[in-house]
């Protein structure tokens, strides 16, 4: 049996904006279905939601791609969230539509956000499947269904190669405990024939 449930989120984010900076409070609420009959699968979808926006999305900054600046906070220990437009708060909503599904792997699925931030005089902006995502169609890091916020993609004009591992869902215990998510551990012998 399919539940619908709602909850609201809020958080603050640092916004570069037209090269300006301000810090914004962002409001969401969420209308969700559940999708998976098995509770623990619902109950890991939802953690994994919410720590995605209160250990991603709290305290970072969104910046636009094309930001003239984005050179000079690549240079800092800022938790950047690079997005393909200013992150004006439908931008906003769109994402984390996108991203909040993607974590949570079809166990429940976000049918509607509605995004209201301070600066933007919380005016709601409503988003669900039914529209055009614009630049966040194509698939980024709004679309991973991995706990990260960057495009994990090494980049051709990179001439230092990072073998820094991104964070997984299980580094949180935050992990599929079926078989389907987590192949079995089992180690088989074989005996070649030697030659």
């Amino acid at each position: 049996m399919n539940v619908r449930l709602s909850k609201s989120l809020s958080w603050c984010s640092g916004v570069i904006y037209q090269e300006g900076f301000f810090v914004n409070q962002y409001e969401v609420d969420l209308a969700m279905v559940t999708v998976s009959s098995d509770t623990d699968q619902q109950n890991i979808a939802y953690e994994r939601m919410k720590y995605w926006v209160q250990n991603v999305l709290d305290n970072a900054v969104l910046i636009a791609h094309d930001s003239a600046i984005l050179p000079a906070w690549q240079k800092t220990n800022a938790r950047l969230l690079v997005l393909p437009e200013e992150p004006v708060d439908q931008i906003i909503g769109m994402m984390l539509y996108l991203k909040l599904n993607a974590v949570m792997e079809n166990r429940l699925v976000v049918a509607t956000t509605e995004v209201r931030s301070a600066v933007g005089d919380h005016m709601g902006y409503t988003h669900n499947n039914g529209e055009n995502l614009g630049a966040l169609s194509v698939d980024g890091w709004w679309s991973d269904s991995r706990p990260i916020w960057f495009d994990s993609r090494p980049r051709e004009q990179d001439k230092i190669v990072a073998l820094d591992r991104s964070p997984e869902w299980k580094d949180f215990q935050l992990d599929w405990n079926d078989q389907e998510a987590n192949p079995s551990h089992t180690v088989v012998f074989a005996d070649f024939p030697k030659k």
